[in-house]
């Protein structure tokens, strides 16, 4: 009986331990997992750990600072001659990171800047800082010994001379706390007014500790400082409501980090391991050995710890790289875990190749930050055929990863996928792959969530990212206008073509009008001229009606001349190619002359006056009726029966087949 109720308590006990929130408890029976240079990371000699707002670790070595995105580490190598000048930080090496994505070193009087969004390392020109602090606001606070300014919701705050070199800050509401290396710590109002002063121990034992502090906020309204010297460490709690110091640990060897957990345990890293320390109780442990996947155990060789937001321990050590465990691995592999994850884009792909290598693509950078910070991507009308991955911070069971996402190209529905529900997209270890092909031009919009726990979704925690793929020239706005343009172009002339068609016509129709007019009156003289010369009679004028005297007689010389030339006319009556020319010759005289000489005796010239005999002879042929219209332009000299019904029409004003008497 004794037995069973023994079992029932440890059942209870361990239901009981399941439960309890992420603490970050590490002990000697932990399981320590491996991340080192065998698996990217650039160095296994680890200087410090921070982790950034998205999860992302970052991870200082003795090269390079490696970024860890869950899948695989991003390397800045450390050029060490690119630094600015901090001549009041004697300490070891810190890191910061503000809110504009930079990330901070310093180190022994030196200052490096690396920029994570596009993984360089970059110097600020005109550096005159003495020395530089963040604060948890990732504000940036820059001191020149006498004041510090740098938050705009604050005023400059006057440093005392007396307390020396500032070497910390920490913020705890409204409230600013400065420690000095003389162990005095100063706290300002937002108004740059000091609020009190305290100080954590005398001159004898500041002396000891000047070389490095480090200070860390702890949930229990506390400060906790570790400050080291050449002679030891000594670790402090400051309590900010009862505004008193506690010391709490002194050691005769360096301590170099120092993380506080939500249930406010303490860690602290030493040369020999690490140790857990109860600031309340006093209780502490340190560890010398770390148990490690493959059973075996690390000894010390620890130079940092790290507690992350998934109550994680990070250990960096000197030569094994990193080390981690979380108190939520221990859990059955069924049993769901609920921790908070952030979908973090760790690689984009066009054409299935990462974009990286379409940087330049012709000719145009596409990428201009690394993917965890994109936020909008512009792409060509060919780049349609994209894909996004994701993956998220889950180290304990990243199986267990579920993500949702929504995509405007496709109704702008939620779909949630995991490893079990889709393989292709989430594999095995919590990757999201999203294939996204052939997409038309347009503007699009990409929402992503991840979480443990698929029946909670934490919407401040969505990846969103935009991107617009461009139509092509032929189909861009510009394009469009160029056609309106072109098209407005070619109505105009059409219509300045139409215009000037319209007025030449007019002008043409005018012409044909007045040439009509004239060939009218041209024939009435003609057709009475040639009366004349075929000797037809013509009536007697009445002189009475005669306003003008008749024109005179026509002379001897000048009958037999007129003669002559219808003679000729008339002997090459059927040869359609006799004509002025020819006439002129056989008369012996110049075509000037004899058209001034016919326009004098008949009022026409030779040409109508070839044409009427002509005319006459086939209205003789008419009345006769033995041969065809055909026939009787041909034997006339006429080039087509065409062209001579057009002449008959002018000169008797019907057709030849019209004329009376045929």
């Amino acid at each position: 009986m004794f037995k069973h109720i023994i079992r029932i308590l440890q059942f209870v006990v361990c239901a009981s331990m399941s439960f309890l929130p992420l603490t970050g408890l590490a002990d000697d029976a932990a399981t320590f997992y491996v991340l080192n240079s065998q698996k990217g990371l650039s160095s296994d000699n680890v200087w410090q750990i921070t982790q950034l707002r998205d999860g992302r670790m970052v991870v200082m070595t003795d090269r390079s600072v490696d970024v860890y995105n869950g899948r695989r580490f991003n390397s800045i190598q450390i050029d060490t001659a690119l630094y600015m000048p901090l001549p009041d930080y004697t300490g070891e090496t810190r890191l910061f990171t503000d809110a504009d994505d930079h990330l901070w070193m310093k180190r022994k009087k030196r200052l490096y800047c690396f920029d994570l969004r596009t993984m360089k390392q970059h110097k600020e020109d005109g550096w005159t800082a003495s020395d530089v602090f963040i604060d948890s606001y990732v504000c940036k606070w820059l001191s020149d010994g006498k004041r510090l300014h740098g938050n705009p919701a604050c005023k400059a705050l006057p440093l005392p001379s007396e307390a020396c070199r500032l070497q910390d800050i920490a913020d705890v509401g409204d409230t600013i706390y400065a420690f000095f290396e003389t162990g005095m710590l100063v706290a300002y109002r937002k108004d740059g007014s000091v609020l009190f002063r305290s100080k954590a121990y005398g001159q004898e034992q500041a002396s000891q500790y000047l070389l490095t502090s480090l200070v860390v906020k702890g949930f229990d309204g506390c400060i906790y400082q570790v400050r080291s010297g050449h002679h030891g460490s000594i670790l402090l709690a400051f309590d900010t409501h009862s505004r008193r110091w506690r010391t709490l640990l002194t050691s005769d060897k360096m301590m170099h980090t120092l993380t506080a957990t939500p249930t406010g345990w303490l860690y602290v890293t030493t040369p020999d391991g690490y140790l857990r320390l109860n600031p309340v109780t006093g209780q502490q442990e340190t560890f010398k050995e770390l148990h490690l996947p493959d059973g075996s155990m690390l000894s010390t060789g620890i130079n940092t710890v790290l507690l992350d937001r998934e109550g994680g321990i990070w250990l960096g050590t000197y030569q094994n790289g990193l080390l981690y465990s979380s108190p939520l691995s221990g859990l059955f592999a069924t049993r769901p875990i609920d921790i908070s994850v952030f979908p973090i884009l760790t690689d984009i792909y066009l054409h299935s190749q990462p974009l990286e290598v379409f940087q330049n693509y012709d000719g145009k950078q596409i990428l201009t930050v690394t993917p965890p910070y994109v936020s909008h991507l512009d792409f060509d009308y060919d780049q349609n055929s994209l894909a996004f991955q994701f993956s998220t911070m889950n180290y304990v069971r990243p199986r267990s990863t579920c993500y949702r996402y929504r995509f405007s190209g496709d109704g702008n529905q939620w779909h949630t996928v995991s490893a079990d529900s889709v393989p292709r997209l989430v594999d095995d270890n919590g990757v999201f792959y999203l294939p996204l092909v052939g997409l038309s031009p347009g503007h699009y919009t990409l929402e992503v969530m991840a979480t443990t726990n698929p029946g909670h979704w934490d919407k401040r925690n969505v990846r969103r990212i935009t991107f617009t793929i461009r139509p092509p020239w032929w189909q861009s706005p510009v394009a469009f206008a160029f056609y309106i343009l072109g098209a407005g172009m070619l109505v105009f002339f059409c219509f300045r073509l139409y215009r000037r068609r319209l007025e030449r016509q007019n002008r043409e129709a005018l012409l044909m009008e007045q040439v009509r007019r004239l060939a009218e009156q041209v024939n009435q003289y003609e057709h009475a001229e040639a009366m004349v010369v075929l000797s037809e009679p013509k009536p007697t004028p009445d002189p009475s009606d005669e306003k003008e005297p008749p024109a005179p007689e026509p002379t001897e010389q000048e009958k037999e001349f007129m003669a002559r030339a219808t003679q000729l006319v008339e002997q090459h009556i059927g040869d359609s190619q006799y004509g002025v020319e020819q006439l002129a010759a056989d008369l012996n005289m110049e075509r000037t002359g004899l058209y001034k000489k016919l326009t004098a005796l008949m009022q026409q010239s030779p040409v109508f006056f070839i044409r009427s005999i002509r005319l006459h002879r086939a209205a003789n042929m008419l009345r006769r009726g033995d041969k065809s219209i055909a026939e009787i332009s041909e034997l006339t000299g006429f080039s087509s029966p065409s062209y001579f019904t057009k002449c008959f029409m002018k000169e008797f004003g019907c057709r030849p087949s019209e004329y009376p008497g045929k």
